[in-house]
C-alpha cells in the first residue's frame, strides 16, 4: 500500500503481529483518505483565492503513504515520486500555454519542501506542525500544493522502544493561464528561502520534542545534524543565486516564536541530566547567535 522504510520492513517481516500492525496503521490513513482530500482541496481553494487566482486548473493529483520509525529521516523515495509527478504534469500541459519549463534548480529546491511538509506532519510541536500544508509557485502558471498527515503506533514487543509512523502525503498541481500571460517574476530562490526557515522551525520543534520525552538525545543529534546539513545546502544555493546578502539578511532575522519554544525546552532539558547537556549548550549557542 505504501512505501515502508527498510528497518520497519525488517520488523514487519520478523513477526506476523508486526506486519499486521503496520498494515492496520496504513489502513487507518487509507480509511480517512477522502476526508483528508476534502480538507486539502479546501485549503488549496482558500490559498488560490488569497493569491487572486480564479482560473486554477488541476493538471495532476495523487498521494502516497510512507511508513517509518518516528526518528528516521528518509523521505527520498517520496520526494522522488512527487518530483516525477511534477515533471509528468509539466509534460502534459497544453503546448499552446507556453509554460516555461521548471528548472532543475527549482525542482531541487522543491524536494526540500516535500521533506519539510512530511516531517512537520510527524511533529507534535505546534510550531512544526504548522508547516504540514504548502503552496509553492514553481514557475509562471504552475503551482504545487502539498499536505501531510501522520499517525503512529508504539508497541515495544513488536517494534522495540521506538514508535512507527505512517505519513500520508497528498500533492496536487494546478495551472493558471492568466498567471502565465502575466509573466510574473519567479525565482527558485524564493522556495529555498522559505525552506531554510522551515528547516529551522523543524529544528526548534525537535528540541521541543526532546524536552517532551518523545525522542532521545541520540535521536536529536542525528536528526538535527540532517536538518543542519540541509540548511547548509540551501544556504549554498542561495549564496550562488546572485544577490545573497539581501536574502540572507532576511533569513537571519530569526523568529520570536521559535526562540521562545527553544528557551522553554532548554529550561526543561537543563534539569534532565548530563545526557542532555550537549543539546542544551548547542541550543543556548544558537539563541545567542540569533539562529532561530
Amino acid at each position: 500500500m505504501g512505501c515502508i522504510s527498510p528497518s520497519v520492513e525488517d520488523a514487519a517481516d520478523a513477526t506476523a503481529g508486526a506486519k499486521k500492525a503496520v498494515e492496520k496503521l496504513e489502513q487507518s490513513l487509507e480509511d480517512d483518505k477522502n476526508a483528508l482530500k476534502t480538507k486539502f482541496f479546501a485549503a488549496i481553494a482558500e490559498s488560490l483565492q488569497s493569491a487572486n487566482i480564479s482560473d486554477g486548473r488541476q493538471i495532476g493529483y495523487s498521494y502516497n503513504i510512507k511508513t517509518e520509525y518516528t526518528s528516521e529521516f528518509s523521505l527520498d523515495k517520496i520526494s522522488g515520486v512527487v518530483l516525477s509527478a511534477i515533471q509528468a504534469a509539466i509534460a502534459a500541459q497544453d503546448p499552446s500555454a507556453k509554460t516555461p519549463g521548471t528548472s532543475p534548480e527549482a525542482l531541487n529546491a522543491y524536494s526540500d519542501v516535500v521533506i519539510a511538509v512530511a516531517e512537520a506532519a510527524k511533529s507534535s510541536s505546534e510550531s512544526s506542525s504548522s508547516l504540514s500544508f504548502s503552496m509553492n509557485r514553481l514557475s509562471p502558471g504552475l503551482y504545487a500544493f502539498l499536505y501531510a498527515v501522520s499517525t503512529s503506533i508504539k508497541d515495544e514487543a513488536l517494534f522495540g522502544t521506538e514508535a512507527v509512523t505512517s505519513t500520508a502525503i497528498f500533492y496536487r498541481f494546478m495551472q493558471s493561464i492568466d498567471d502565465i500571460r502575466n509573466e510574473a517574476a519567479f525565482g527558485e530562490a524564493l522556495i529555498d528561502a522559505a525552506n531554510l526557515i522551515a528547516m529551522k522551525i523543524l529544528q526548534a520543534g525537535l528540541t521541543d520534542r526532546l524536552a517532551k520525552g518523545e525522542i532521545t538525545p541520540d535521536d536529536w543529534e542525528r536528526l538535527d545534524g540532517q536538518y543542519a546539513g540541509m540548511i547548509d545546502t540551501i544556504r549554498d544555493r542561495l549564496k550562488n543565486d546572485g544577490k545573497p546578502e539581501n536574502k540572507m539578511a532576511v533569513l537571519d532575522t530569526g523568529s520570536s516564536a521559535n526562540r521562545e519554544l527553544v528557551r522553554a525546552a532548554i529550561e526543561k532539558l537543563s534539569v534532565m541530566g548530563d545526557a542532555y547537556s550537549s543539546v542544551v549548550e548547542t541550543s543556548k549557542s544558537r539563541l545567542e547567535n540569533n539562529y532561530f
